[in-house]
């Protein structure tokens, strides 16, 4: 049957075409973009008509640095983003602990320390005081650090005398002893074992999380830290048929998310941190803060292995001093293998100068950045020379720019996203950088035809012309048309999906 959606403003993305009025979908596939009397004439014995009477179609947003997996399986743990006290969380986790499965890590996520009292984060004897008899660990927002309890240290091995890892660090009391903060490479091995039980149960959550993404109108995501373990949950979930969007694989190592990927599932692209997240690596005059996982010797190594055997590279790179060591490894691999050009971006790059920026756009690799961190942080910059995400200056200078979302790190709606990127202001409307906005028609691009170009995905996706895979959205409003401080409200009324509709609203 072929699909004739006709009546419509339909922003393409496609510069040969950029606005037409209807479209024809068979077989999954984009027949025809053009005027609707031009799609009428496809009509064959049989067919559907929509008529969507004005409304917008766009094509369907890809995310190419996404945590689906983590995100699924939050939905079986308490979410304590909106606690305001210790007690708060010490209450949350006990009631948890009453509804885990025995064996099972009691596990809290999403805390602000910010939020609480002297902005301290909790310690291990207030986790052991709400769940006394198991391991507890309870996520920092960032994901990028945590506090573990008594027994969850203990089954990790994590005692006064672990000494620190490379790009992390145990928090200490004034006595030496583990505090039960852990920060970046330090809190691995409580991560890991803190869901090794809950994975067995993705495939349970795995579909009513795609049904979430598709209702906010993403169609297609790289999930940016799958372990071993966890792409074989996602075999399982694919074999069950339970992932209703297109969702691509990141690999991580087994031994966590910010240690060498040593043991990544083969073929996937492989995730490497340059530094930190929540204590990126960063260089303001002569001080020097954060955590810098690599030398830019030892992250060229593993660009260029990875690279010999096919395997493309995607870079966490946050910090200025992190971005300026990410960059000067692909300098020095692409000087050896020109032809990892194509195989390397950079995801985040939240802090620039204009000589790091310039050295950027040389490489040609794309970035991929998350503006719903403005919605959230907003932030201002450590110092006049940085430049805190440069959307419009980069854009500028060239720089190949995309958007994600980093879900559960950040907000998952894209068009909370664009909005954010256009306005360049937080929820509570407090300017982040308004000179760094973008117009809409760009915030869209990045979200739709960048981001597919950013995860390699450019030839099927990302805009809506011929040949290409009928993913799209019908929205309640055109977002280029609209107030930008209205852009997060526009309603995603159809998602489509490979050519079916997956979500269908009034």
């Amino acid at each position: 049957m072929i699909h004739l959606l006709v009546n419509a403003t339909v922003l393409t993305m496609d510069d040969s075409l950029p606005v037409a009025q209807a479209l024809a979908v068979k077989d999954g596939r984009i027949v025809e973009v053009g005027g609707t009397d031009e799609i009428l004439w496809l009509r064959e014995d049989e067919y559907e008509l929509i008529d969507l009477e004005g409304r917008t179609v766009v094509p369907g947003f890809v995310d190419p640095h996404n945590h689906f997996s983590i995100g699924a399986l939050e939905t079986f743990w308490p979410d304590c983003r909106a606690a305001d006290s210790v007690e708060d969380l010490q209450r949350l986790l006990a009631r948890a602990a009453t509804r885990t499965p025995a064996g099972e890590w009691v596990r809290g996520v999403g805390y602000d320390h910010t939020r609480l009292p002297g902005r301290r984060h909790p310690t291990r004897a207030d986790l052991d005081a709400a769940v006394p008899d198991r391991p507890v660990l309870l996520m920092h927002y960032s994901h990028h650090q945590a506090v573990a309890s008594s027994r969850a240290l203990a089954a990790a091995g994590i005692t006064r005398a672990t000494p620190d890892p490379a790009g992390g660090e145990i928090a200490r009391d004034t006595s030496g002893e583990p505090t039960g903060l852990l920060f970046e490479r330090a809190l691995s091995g409580v991560e890991v074992a803190s869901r090794e039980g809950w994975e067995a149960r993705f495939v349970e959550v795995a579909h009513a999380a795609t049904l979430r993404y598709a209702a906010l109108g993403i169609t297609t995501i790289q999930d940016a830290a799958v372990s071993p373990a966890m792409a074989r949950r996602y075999a399982e979930a694919r074999a069950a048929g339970a992932l209703a969007i297109d969702v691509g694989e990141i690999g991580v190592g087994s031994r966590g998310w910010f240690d060498p990927p040593d043991d990544a599932t083969p073929g996937a692209p492989i995730k490497l941190f340059a530094d930190g997240g929540y204590r990126c690596a960063m260089r303001v005059g002569d001080r020097v803060s954060g955590f810098l996982f690599y030398d830019r010797a030892a992250l060229a190594a593993r660009m260029l292995a990875a690279w010999r055997v096919e395997r493309n590279v995607v870079c966490h790179a946050l910090g200025n001093l992190g971005v300026e060591t990410a960059v000067g490894a692909i300098e020095d691999a692409l000087a050896r293998e020109p032809a990892g050009r194509g195989r390397v971006r950079i995801d985040h790059a939240m802090f620039l100068d204009r000589a790091l920026l310039a050295r950027l756009v040389d490489l040609g690799v794309w970035t991929v950045v998350q503006p719903s961190f403005i919605w959230d942080h907003g932030g201002r910059s450590p110092s006049p020379d940085l430049l805190l995400r440069p959307f419009a200056t980069a854009r500028e200078a060239g720089l190949r720019q995309a958007f994600s979302s980093d879900y559960p790190c950040g907000e998952n709606a894209p068009l909370l996203g664009i909005q954010a990127a256009v306005t360049r202001r937080t929820r509570q409307g407090e300017p982040a950088g308004l000179e760094e906005a973008l117009p809409a028609e760009a915030a869209l691009r990045a979200y739709t035809l960048d981001a597919a170009r950013a995860a390699g995905l450019e030839a099927d996706r990302g805009s809506l012309a011929p040949g290409k895979r009928a993913d799209l959205l019908v929205l309640s409003a055109d977002p280029l048309e609209c107030r930008a401080e209205a852009i997060k409200d526009v309603r995603v009324l159809q998602t489509w999906v490979n050519g079916e509709p997956i979500v269908v609203r009034p």
